[in-house]
Parts: structure tokens; C-alpha cells; sequence
């Protein structure tokens, strides 16, 4: 096997090889292309699976906030496994992404979205157009709406993004949440329960903070009539929180505080339902698409400034062996020679690092053996023939 991926890394160019259905047996993604019919006709059910089905719940979360404060983090840590991307640099989130936790007989299903952005971010980053309407369509389809609002950044912290509350406007109606993400940055505990007392409009709410920062939540309930867009643009100006969260959470996405309070929150919110997924399965993604986020995101953290924008990824090579190990070759492809340079570093160390650092963060994903191999090219993508695009 290995002199064969040595050919394989010596030879790009030549036809690639991605091996397309089979995926590693522990992550067990059988994926559906329509999820709501995962489940098999119920004359192939015994009496047992039917009464399991009628039993469990289901809930949908759309999961909201500008780039980089924390919304993949919170939910790899609620899912416990790595399943969305995510680095120091925005937009790390490039597509929707489903991830899936299942406790018992209940399916929380956490809809990741892309920052939110404007037509300028748009084209200074060169996102994908679906960047606009995203967060829209996880919206439409949540149950809830969760906000993640970083608190260590000191010159936005003190509102709401715009844009977060032009969708919060957009849909009153939802029950939505708010949470407070890197509070191990503010250490105040007055200070905290100040900020979301003003993000939620000074109305008393469940407040929950973890035990390092503890104490007496409120609640009440309260209703809200909904805005006509017509007014939304000059009440979202004049707003700098949103009074019709149900609860406020206080976490550390990257050491883990606070999250489970998320989940036992969520578990509570859902309601009676078949699952979406098999109780096995953790995403909606392909293996060798989790693979190729995975890389991106270790890119933006290595690489400096503008240039992991400038890069596309390509699967080269993706298979799992039979004693469940993974070999993977991939192509970096740079847009110019001294991109090139940039990424492969003195003698080729800074993407020997980048490479050891991926591979790491793959085994911990997949819980086995991967054997990564990533090729850098100024060639462009479009001059090397390849078929991964037909596995979309």
C-alpha cells in the first residue's frame, strides 16, 4: 500500500483515484440525500421497531452568529467528536453542515451554518454565493434558533451583530437562545450577568452559568408581535439586544464549560418525531468531505493572512483499508508560484507541519489510523484531470 500511494504522490497529474462509497465504519455515515426518509418502509419493521420509532424525539437547531465566535466549536464540543471545521481565521464554516447527537431516545440535530456576511465580506474572502441565504434556510428548517455571541471581543461585544437581529426579526416567532461563548476571557461574574441582561433588553430570563461562575437564574415568559420589514431595518439600528430569548447560556466552547447545560436544554426542547439519522451516524457529511474541511481549516490557522483563501484542496486519493485505517493524498493547488512558496515553507517544513498537525486532528475524528500525504501545485485545478466533482 505504501509504495502504491508513493506512486500515486509522485504522479499527480495522472488520473486521480477517490474511492466514492466506501467510508470508514466507524463514523457509519450512511447518508440519505433526503434525510426526513432514512427510514425504511415499516412492513420491514418488527412490532419492537415500531414502538421505538413512536418513542423517539427529535429536535432541529440552526445555530447563528458572525464568523469565528464559536459556532462550530460549541457544537463539536455538544457532539463530542470534530465534525465542524474551525480555526482562528473567519470563515473557516464554508457550507452548511448537520451534526448529529443522539442520547437515548432523542436526536438533537445542530444545522451549522457560515458566518453571517454581507455582499462586501462576500468578495473580499471569495465565498460561495450560498453564503447569503444560508442561515435563512437553517432557520426556516430549526425548531430554535441558537445565537452565539462572542464576549472577549471588546469592541462588539456590548450588542447584537446587525445582522444577527435582522434574522431574529425576520422569524419572532421562533424560540430562540442566546449563548455567551469564550467567558473564560472575562472573568467578572457581575460583568457577564450585566451583558445579558443588556442583550436580552433588561427582561429576566434563565440564565445559566457554569459552576466556576455560579449563580440564581430567573425566568419569565414573554411574547413579542412581529415587525413588518418595512420597519426592520431602522428598529434593528435602534436595537442592541433581542428580549425574546428564552435562555441564556454562558459557555467556553474550547474547554468544554457550559456546553452539556446546552444539551440538557435541548433535550428537554424536543419533541415527539422520527429521527432524521440512524442512531450510529454523527453527520450528513461524506468522509472524504469531512477530510477536505478538516484541511482547510488546519490551512487557516498555519497559513498567514489572505493566503488559505487563495487555495483549493482536492482529494486525490481516499480509501480505508480492511483493517479500518485511512490513506489519503490530497492536492493543494495555489494560484501562483509564490503562493506556492509561501505554503510549502523553507525546504517544505511549514507543510510537513501542517500535514503532521492534519493527520493528528483526523485520527482523533475518525478514532483510527490516517496516513496523510497533501501534494502542493501552482497548477491550477481545472488543468488536472479529475473526477472528485462527480461524487458531490
Amino acid at each position: 500500500m505504501s509504495k502504491y500511494l508513493n506512486t500515486i504522490f509522485l504522479s499527480i497529474g495522472l488520473k486521480p483515484i477517490v474511492t466514492r462509497y466506501r467510508v470508514h465504519s466507524l463514523l457509519k455515515c450512511n447518508y440519505s440525500l433526503n434525510p426526513e426518509k432514512c427510514h425504511s418502509n415499516s412492513d420491514n419493521q418488527n412490532e419492537n421497531d415500531l414502538i421505538k420509532i413512536k418513542r423517539q424525539r427529535l429536535l432541529k437547531i440552526a445555530i447563528i452568529g458572525v464568523p469565528n465566535a464559536g459556532k462550530s466549536s460549541i457544537i463539536n464540543s455538544i457532539v463530542q467528536r470534530n465534525i465542524c471545521p474551525y480555526s482562528c481565521k473567519v470563515h473557516t464554516t464554508r457550507s452548511s453542515v448537520r451534526a448529529v447527537r443522539t442520547v437515548d431516545d432523542t436526536q438533537l440535530v445542530f444545522l451549522d451554518t457560515p458566518g453571517l456576511v454581507d455582499s462586501t465580506e462576500i468578495t473580499k474572502y471569495n465565498l460561495e454565493k450560498t453564503f447569503a441565504n444560508d442561515s435563512v434556510n437553517s432557520i426556516e428548517e430549526a425548531d430554535i434558533i441558537g445565537v452565539i455571541h462572542d464576549v472577549s471581543n471588546r469592541f462588539t461585544r456590548n450588542r447584537l451583530d446587525p445582522k444577527v437581529l435582522r434574522l431574529l426579526h425576520l422569524y419572532p416567532n421562533k424560540d430562540s437562545f442566546l449563548v455567551l461563548n469564550k467567558i473564560d476571557l472575562l472573568k467578572s461574574k457581575s460583568y457577564l450577568l450585566d451583558l445579558a441582561r443588556s442583550l436580552t433588553c433588561y427582561k429576566h430570563h434563565n440564565i445559566h452559568i457554569p459552576k466556576p461562575y455560579t449563580t440564581t437564574s430567573e425566568k419569565i415568559v414573554h411574547e413579542r408581535s412581529k415587525i413588518q420589514e418595512r420597519k426592520l431595518e431602522k428598529t434593528v439600528k435602534q436595537s442592541i439586544g433581542w428580549e425574546n430569548f428564552k435562555d441564556v447560556f454562558m459557555v467556553s466552547a474550547i474547554h468544554s464549560l457550559g456546553s452539556s447545560d446546552i444539551e440538557d436544554y435541548l433535550l428537554q426542547k424536543s419533541k415527539p418525531s422520527p429521527w432524521m439519522f440512524s442512531k450510529d451516524v454523527l453527520t450528513d457529511k461524506e468522509d472524504y468531505k469531512l477530510v477536505l474541511h478538516m484541511i482547510d481549516s488546519i490551512l487557516y490557522d498555519y497559513l498567514p493572512n489572505e493566503v488559505p483563501y487563495n487555495l483549493e484542496v482536492e482529494m486525490e486519493y481516499y480509501e480505508v483499508s480492511q483493517e479500518g485505517n485511512i490513506h489519503i493524498v490530497v492536492l493543494i493547488h495555489c494560484n501562483t508560484p509564490r503562493i506556492e512558496k509561501l505554503v510549502m515553507g523553507k525546504k517544505g517544513s511549514r507543510i510537513r507541519n501542517i500535514a503532521k498537525k492534519a493527520e493528528q486532528h483526523l485520527r482523533n475524528l475518525f478514532l483510527t489510523d490516517v496516513f496523510l500525504k497533501m501534494v502542493v501545485t501552482d497548477k491550477p485545478k481545472n488543468s488536472v484531470q479529475h473526477r472528485t466533482d462527480n461524487l458531490s
